[in-house]
């Protein structure tokens, strides 16, 4: 062999193979504590996919150490429900291939997200749920992979996400369903819907009272809109659509002193009773929205 090669080959190559060798037998003992931490394992693309599965309890003090010893070997990382924060993430910084962290439900705040500056791979952080605030935006703003955050729940604001969005164009910010902003939107349009209503300027309907002469028989093609009938009596009344072949239907009943607003097409002929059914009049719907008055 000697004769093949020089002397001083064969000793780096030993060299390297001593090295390998034992690189080989770190990274299986840091796998190894790391499942003894209650770690799970995953060979994923040439690398490691770890997940902590602790919901809830602390992580032992060396876990995220542990982690770090395997360096660039790491391509994803969830620590999602664990009570890791801001201090536990300084280990994150030799994670060099990092992809996809998973955060959310941990107490992680602004000072940790300085410690992830290093994370130059990285594509997916999930935030969700953290004390993370708009301070804190401005360390992902050097993170010039990243494709996604989540941020639903946290401390941040519309303008921290738009300072971000501004340094990060291609980023996709999720800030999930604010339930308060939601109901305040619902209530918003609930007030515009009841104003619209009130700036609505509708045409008076001629009142035919009963006895006068039969109402006539609705006719299709008209167009929609919609009628207010003002019940100015002392007692309840019934409508009545006049159908098409000159039959009645029954639509509703008007409390006495209440007014009724319902769609109608033009060309539709409504009959009011009484309660006995007794017919007291009838109307025919217009273009324009309308309005009738039921006499006292």
């Amino acid at each position: 062999m000697s004769r093949l090669f020089p002397k001083s080959f064969l000793v780096l190559f030993a060299g390297l193979m001593c090295s390998a060798i034992g690189s080989v037998r770190a990274d299986q003992a840091a796998l190894q504590s790391i499942r003894e931490a209650g770690g799970i394992v995953r060979s994923v693309g040439g690398g490691w996919e770890i997940e902590f599965q602790r919901k809830g309890k602390a992580m032992k003090s060396d876990s995220l150490a542990k982690v770090a010893l395997l360096g660039d070997s790491v391509l994803a990382l969830n620590l999602r429900g664990t009570l890791t924060a801001d201090e536990g993430l300084k280990q994150l910084g030799e994670l060099r291939n990092l992809g996809r962290l998973h955060l959310e439900r941990t107490e992680v705040g602004d000072e940790g997200l300085a410690h992830l500056t290093g994370l130059k791979k990285l594509k997916y952080l999930n935030l969700y749920g953290t004390r993370v605030s708009d301070k804190g935006l401005v360390h992902l703003a050097s993170l010039p992979r990243l494709e996604r955050v989540y941020l639903w729940e946290t401390g941040v604001t519309g303008e921290g996400c738009a300072e971000l969005a501004r340094s990060l164009p291609n980023l996709k910010i999720v800030r999930g369903v604010n339930l308060d902003e939601v109901a305040a939107q619902a209530e918003d349009r609930k007030k515009k819907s009841e104003e619209k209503k009130k700036k609505v300027v509708r045409v008076n309907l001629e009142w035919t009272p009963a006895g006068t002469e039969t109402p006539p028989r609705s006719k299709g093609g008209g167009t929609l809109s919609s009628i207010s009938i003002i019940n100015s009596r002392q007692e309840s009344v019934k409508l009545y659509w006049v159908e098409y072949g000159g039959g009645l239907k029954y639509y509703a009943e008007i409390a006495a002193g209440e007014t009724l607003t319902r769609g109608s097409f033009s060309k539709a002929t409504w009959l009011i009773s009484d309660l006995n059914e007794e017919p007291l009049g009838y109307f025919t719907a217009t273009v324009e929205p309308s309005q009738v008055k039921v006499p006292e």
